[in-house]
């Protein structure tokens, strides 16, 4: 069963160990098969193939070797040696080998193992034993190698990480000058952050849907950044009508890295397909996701509202339909965040009274009086 994020079941969670385990399980049955049907000399049969494997990584190495050290060398390595070892060889393949060489190996092996080392090279030359779709989306994941990665630590770093610790108290002056605000609950202060997965992103939000008005921008945020002085951020605040035209307000933008994304999937030179581009605008989901989570300066002042427009099938008004959606869903968690605080208030403030003295005013008797 594939595991997908809690938040949305169209994004998945990062591969587990599953397939290394299954890896293991079928080495230890193999294993035991091999015991059942080979009673003699049972080191032998696994050496064997046990140096094959060793000894066809040590010469794919070497293939490696021979361009790190023709072309690579300086640039990369900055002529250091030892550098291009680590990065062509395995030190546990190399002691393995070494290993099995001196312990278990007779004279009369070394022709298969030269054979199937000479079919491992020329299958690896051909590039028949390339590596799978999933291998390397894995080692990409795992090594945040992948191009979500660094537009969501892009866009924390360089955007979100510097507008979003202000962007109540931008709020707050908005709502200052304008005293009949339609930004009263301070709970919903937030940044709504528009995430769709085919990455299409329109200049204006009314284009995309006509329930969709612009009212105004919010009190523009100023910070000097990287040699500007007084840059400007801005945000804009809108108006979602719902299907009895009572409008909905919120401060609403798109994910602008979503935009670069689309633009490598349109250029040739980017070798960029649809598919990697909606795989990677779910990492970039969850990689942001992930990150804001775990920043203290930006909590409580953001919302993602991921989407898959593919399913929009010609209806006007589907991304006006979403945000009502999660807004109606971020009013019944601050209304049940609230009411639990409500509670937990009264129960400190009774816990917290102080004790009464009751005073009687009858004469004291003696306990024996009550028997």
């Amino acid at each position: 069963m594939m595991q997908v994020h809690p938040d949305n079941p169209e994004i998945p969670q990062p591969r587990g160990p599953l397939a290394r385990y299954s890896a293991i399980c079928f080495g230890i049955l193999l294993s035991v098969f091999a015991l059942i049907v080979q009673t003699d000399d049972i080191f032998h049969c696994f050496a064997v193939p046990g140096l094959i494997f060793s000894f066809c990584g040590i010469l794919k190495g070497v293939c490696h070797l021979s361009e790190e050290i023709v072309f690579q060398f300086r640039p990369r390595y900055r002529s250091s040696l030892i550098e291009v070892l680590k990065a062509c060889f395995s030190w546990k393949n190399v002691c393995v080998a070494v290993f099995l060489c001196f312990v278990s190996i007779k004279l009369e092996d070394w022709i298969c193992i030269l054979t199937a080392c000479a079919c491992f090279m020329l299958f690896t030359g051909s590039q028949f034993w390339s590596p799978t779709a999933v291998e390397i989306s894995t080692i990409c994941e795992n090594r945040k190698m992948n191009v979500a990665h660094g537009l969501a630590w892009s866009f924390y770093i360089g955007y979100l990480k510097l507008v979003l610790p202000k962007l109540k108290d931008s709020i707050q002056i908005f709502c200052d000058k304008n005293k009949n605000s339609i930004l009263k609950c301070k709970d919903t202060w937030k940044l709504h952050i528009l995430m769709p997965l085919s990455c299409t992103i329109p200049d204006k939000l009314e284009d995309e849907d006509s329930n969709i008005v612009f009212l105004e921008n919010l009190p523009d945020i100023v910070i000097d950044r990287a040699g500007v002085r007084t840059r400007v951020y801005k945000h804009s605040l809108y108006a979602i009508y719902d299907d009895a035209k009572r409008p909905h307000h919120c401060v609403l933008e798109y994910a602008t890295p979503l935009l670069s994304l689309y633009g490598m999937s349109n250029e040739s030179l980017a070798e960029f397909s649809r598919e990697d581009r909606l795989e990677q605008a779910k990492l970039f989901y969850r990689t942001l996701k992930d990150i804001l989570d775990n920043s203290r300066d930006c909590r409580n002042s953001y919302r993602f509202i991921m989407y898959d427009d593919s399913q929009a099938a010609g209806d006007p008004h589907f991304l006006s339909k979403e945000i009502l959606k999660h807004l109606q869903q971020q009013e019944k968690e601050e209304y049940s965040l609230s009411e639990g605080s409500e509670v937990q208030t009264d129960q400190h403030e009774a816990m917290s009274q102080d004790p009464t003295l009751m005073i009687s005013n009858e004469a004291p008797r003696s306990l024996l009086s009550h028997f």
